[in-house]
């Protein structure tokens, strides 16, 4: 099997790439799509085109809302077209929940279903949704198109505020007891998830998560006790986080609910998650068994 890959040096790219190292029978091929020599590249002879490009939430400050259209809808759509017409079978693209927009008031559940209709909030998640418009019109029997509505991915090379988040908890003593759930996916199970799509010709919504929601409080404190240090959880902090939360989009993404109801996650009966919670959390400390 041959995978094409589209982005060459991106974060959820250079986790596929390093992913597939352990499937030598399966030949992986990145490219960038920073130019338009993709125009002139042979599509023929892959079976599945994998497209990791696009701005990110975090660039919404830089980016215009025509360069936003240009990567995160008339790039992918153009790429699938390509695809199409040179006979591969799957066009795998990466979305985003935050089509659904980006996070929930403290205090409040957010669960997402198949049946939850997308109301984004932003350009990020505009755009990602006009890309899933144009590419769903491309689908049919013989070129199966699938769009990953992921969640945050985290890895031990992760960055952002998954970074400092991980930082914090490998070195502050407390952090805020506040209950809530959020859809995850370790990159592992984003790649295996994606092989998967690929092997199967299949097309489709994807939903990766973990096997769990993951609370916000908990995840700081498992990282610290993997890392054998002290944490205390306390509410001392919440009536001014619920204050703040109301004017800091910041404090509602960290402490917000935000998750895909798990019976929309069981693909592939579930074998796409490789590593479970409890691994990860090891992996993110340095104690991978």
């Amino acid at each position: 099997m041959r995978i094409l890959v589209i982005g060459k040096n991106g974060f959820i790219s250079r986790c596929f790439q390093d992913y597939m190292k352990r499937y030598p029978d399966i030949e992986v091929t990145a490219i960038s799509a920073r130019n338009e020599k993709w125009k002139y590249y042979n599509f023929h002879g892959y079976d599945a085109v994998y497209n990791t490009t696009g701005l990110a939430h975090d660039d919404a400050r830089k980016g215009s809302r025509e360069q936003f259209m240009e990567l995160n809808a008339i790039l992918p759509a153009g790429l699938a077209k390509k695809a199409k017409a040179e006979g591969v079978r799957t066009f795998i693209n990466m979305s985003s929940l935050i089509i659904y927009s980006e996070t929930s008031a403290l205090g409040t559940e957010k669960i997402i279903t198949s049946s939850t209709i997308p109301i984004p909030d932003g350009i990020y998640g505009e755009s990602k949704l006009a890309g899933e418009i144009a590419l769903s019109k491309l689908n049919d029997k013989n070129f199966r198109v699938a769009i990953i509505r992921s969640p945050l991915v985290y890895n031990e090379n992760a960055t952002d505020n998954f970074l400092k988040l991980k930082e914090y908890a490998l070195r502050c003593p407390l952090f805020p007891a506040i209950n809530n759930s959020k859809s995850m996916v370790y990159s592992d199970n984003l790649c295996e998830l994606v092989k998967l799509i690929a092997e199967n010709g299949s097309g489709g919504y994807f939903y990766p998560q973990q096997e769990v929601h993951i609370c916000t409080s908990k995840l700081v404190k498992d990282l610290a006790t993997a890392n054998r240090k002290k944490m205390i959880l306390t509410r001392i902090f919440n009536p001014i986080l619920y204050l703040l939360s109301k004017k800091m989009l910041l404090i509602r993404k960290v402490f917000g609910t935000f998750a895909v109801d798990m019976n929309e996650s069981n693909h592939f009966a579930g074998k796409y998650r490789v590593v479970s919670y409890e691994e990860s959390i090891k992996r993110l400390v340095g104690r991978r068994e």
